[in-house]
């Protein structure tokens, strides 16, 4: 029976859970009413609760509106929130450059999530986005891949349950039931779903794999064509869950992960065998974001940049991402915006307080202390978290006459770094202390013009040092909103 055959897959995938809310994709066609159906039959024993959109995307006149028709009415049928939304395609894909059939992918994807972003807002439940692909549909993705040139994981082809951080958690709960089966079903039940004639008709090169080549191979080759076609991707999900759990493992041991970006060891990263150094690659760029669109260009050009191994040397990824060497670690990470995020604002030394530094999101906190005061303070301070904290003589910035300034750095800058006599200049400074290139206009200093007197979170001044006589005390906090 179909509905337990869908069951079994749910069950067996971890789909859905008891409880969760499902928005589903309904065109109206044979596919997505048996995936409806099916579900609205399940929606009592697993306390489901079931939206539906529907998408007219303004491209067969007449057609379209009749599929809209029938599709708000199934749903009231079942009293089932229907959320429909009407676009021109062929303008979007026009606008954009893309092709018809990739703009309809698009504007169906981002409606989808638009209402199960909503429903997740107002009720706090889990919402899973159920899409219709079928075995045949599994086999025409494979079967296309191939043509056009895939590596392993791509003979995957379509994933049972999917989270993208732009689509939301795709679910497709019909992968393991043939188009036969469906149109019995519908049969069965006397749905009578709508049929899209422009499916019947080899305009896309989905529709030629499917009405021409996949009828031609099961003729000519081999009648199990579309299970063959399955089997080999439940193969290559194997391969991938292992591979994953292998690149799991290395990326929790020994991945740094900063803001948008994460560093790993060059010589481990060189010393794996390509197949693992590459999920190892594409893995590390998911976690910040970057999960489609990386092919084996990118792959070759990380393997050239890994082999030569120079500082600074970096090489660009797809959707605004890099990879590049920094003092024997490669930095995965997304690029920041050409404008510098500088600020500037004044410490008043007369007075405790708090600064508040919007573009870092953080807080520099003021504290004035006696000797005695300052001594006891430091037996009971726990130093930990996102806190970092410097101590400087308050009788020598107020002999200085100058206004102590949180900035981010300026050239001309300059340190007498604790422990030391001569001054440096703050960017051999920074050289030598291996700080990354586009991270040192975003570390915040404080200074007396150009003397800098504290680096947060390396190194204060000598020039401005707590000594024995010292009796008035200033301390700066420095920390990371949450």
């Amino acid at each position: 029976m179909i509905k337990d055959k869908v069951k079994d897959t749910i069950v067996k995938n971890n789909l859905i859970e008891h409880g969760e809310h499902i928005v589903i994709g309904l065109s109206g066609g044979p596919d997505s009413v048996c995936l409806f159906h099916i579900l609205q039959s399940l929606k009592e024993e697993w306390d489901l609760g079931i939206d539906a959109v529907h998408i007219n995307h303004g491209l067969r006149p007449g057609a379209a509106e009749q599929d809209q028709k029938y599709t708000e009415d199934l749903c009231k049928s079942y009293h089932v929130p229907c959320h429909t939304f009407i676009y021109d395609v062929k303008k979007i894909a026009a606008e954009t450059g893309a092709s018809s059939e990739d703009a309809g992918r698009q504007v169906r994807y981002q409606s989808f999530a638009l209402v199960a972003e909503k429903i997740a807002c107002e009720t706090g439940k889990t919402v899973k986005i159920a899409v219709a692909q079928n075995m045949n549909d599994q086999a025409e993705t494979v079967l296309m891949r191939i043509l056009r040139g895939t590596g392993t994981e791509g003979l995957c082809g379509i994933e049972y349950l999917r989270n993208d951080p732009d689509r939301g958690t795709l679910i497709r709960p019909l992968l393991d039931i043939t188009r036969e089966e469906i149109e019995a079903y519908c049969c069965e039940h006397k749905l009578e779903p709508q049929i899209d004639l422009t499916n019947l008709e080899p305009l896309y090169t989905r529709n030629k794999i499917r009405l021409e080549l996949l009828p031609y191979l099961s003729e000519q080759f081999n009648p199990n064509i579309t299970t063959v076609l399955n089997r080999l991707s439940a193969i290559a999900k194997e391969d991938k869950a292992y591979f994953s759990g292998k690149v799991n493992v290395l990326i929790e041991e020994h991945a740094e992960f900063g803001s948008n970006s994460v560093r790993m060891s060059v010589n481990l990263l060189k010393e794996l065998e390509p197949a693992l150094r590459h999920r190892v690659v594409k893995g590390l760029f998911e976690r910040i974001g970057l999960v489609r669109d990386m092919g084996s260009v990118h792959l070759e050009q990380a393997d050239e940049l890994l082999i030569e191994g120079k500082t600074s040397a970096s090489t660009d990824f797809p959707m605004g991402y890099g990879m590049r060497i920094q003092y024997g670690k490669v930095e995965f990470y997304k690029k920041a915006k050409t404008e510098k995020n500088s600020f500037e604002y004044e410490i008043n030394i007369n007075k405790e307080g708090k600064i508040q530094i919007s573009e870092l999101n953080a807080e520099i906190g003021v504290k004035i202390l006696s000797r005695q005061n300052w001594v006891s303070w430091r037996k009971k301070e726990k130093f930990g978290g996102n806190n970092e904290i410097c101590s400087l003589s308050l009788e020598k910035l107020m002999a200085s006459q100058v206004t102590p300034i949180l900035r981010t750095r300026k050239p001309g800058d300059y340190i007498v770094p604790f422990g030391m006599r001569g001054r440096k200049k703050l960017q051999d400074f920074f050289v030598d202390a291996k700080i990354d290139k586009l991270d040192r206009d975003r570390i915040p200093i404080v200074s007396i013009g150009a003397e800098v007197i504290w680096i947060v979170g390396s190194r204060t001044s000598e020039n401005f040092k707590v000594e024995d006589a010292t009796e008035q005390i200033i301390v700066l906090e420095y920390c990371t909103k949450t």
